[in-house]
């Protein structure tokens, strides 16, 4: 961290910054998180969208960018998993 112009932190500063940033990381960390579970939400949510309410135009208009979406999750996801089970002790 580097304090503005020619201010010289204290001890108790730099603790003190480093602390909020700490507590800063594990706050972005969890919205990480939580924005990925929302994603799994809306997923399902569109689903059902799709089984129920979309019409032939809703679906002609999303399907080729939700497919490839899905596809490249779906195989990001299949190699990082078979990584986490071929690299265990």
């Amino acid at each position: 961290m580097k304090p503005l112009g020619d201010t010289v932190l204290t001890d108790e500063e730099t603790k003190l910054i480093a602390d909020w940033m700490r507590e800063r990381k594990t706050v972005l960390e969890e919205r990480e998180i939580d924005d990925i579970l929302r994603t799994i939400d809306h997923l399902n949510l569109t689903a059902q969208w799709a089984q129920s309410k979309a019409s032939d135009a809703d679906l002609e208009r999303v399907t080729d960018q939700l497919l490839l979406s899905m596809h490249d999750l779906r195989t990001i996801l299949s190699r990082k998993k078979i990584e986490r089970a071929t690299n265990k002790p």
